[in-house]
């Protein structure tokens, strides 16, 4: 599990002037894990913010991180008094999302009794792993700081409420 870090230091001030003036956070929780759900769709809808990095000449420009729409569909909420979870899990989203080298592993034949490629017959092939540049789709960084998109939806989230504690 990752945790968003906030480096704004007016967002997080505000924060905790919004948690000190209202009795139950809940509803503040449940706007702000609302907000890390659009700016998610946002991301996946721009292309990666920032840009994602391009694929290798050989793959089509379509497939950024959509190949199935699993993991778009796959992204869901939580909050508590105290928290607003984003997450999914599908389990290749981490390395998609910080990037990273699969192991090294050795591909054999399910069906069959060898492998072919380009004409060539094999019993067995050993794959060197593949790389993945980091392609961020939740409302963080690779290095888990909140993006400047998210930021700025958050602390409209958090002047809502509090501006609505003092009515």
């Amino acid at each position: 599990m990752s945790f968003i870090q906030i480096k704004n230091d007016a967002l997080v001030s505000r924060l905790g002037q919004a948690a000190d003036r209202m009795g139950d956070t809940t509803p503040l929780s449940a706007a702000i894990a609302n907000t890390f759900a659009a700016i998610t769709e946002d991301n996946f809808d721009a292309g990666g913010r920032p840009k994602w990095a391009g694929l290798a000449p050989d793959r089509s420009q379509s497939s950024y991180l959509y190949q199935s729409g699993n993991l778009r569909r796959s992204i869901t909420t939580q909050y508590t008094r105290d928290q607003a979870i984003i997450g999914t899990n599908v389990p290749y989203a981490p390395i998609l999302h910080n990037g990273g080298q699969t192991r090294p592993h050795v591909i054999r034949p399910r069906n069959k009794q060898a492998l072919s490629f380009n004409g060539k017959v094999f019993k067995q092939v050993n794959h060197p792993g593949s790389k993945f540049p980091a392609r961020p789709f939740l409302p963080m960084d690779e290095h888990g700081f909140l993006q400047k998109e998210a930021e700025d939806a958050v602390l409209d989230d958090v002047d809502f409420y509090w501006h609505r504690s003092f009515e």
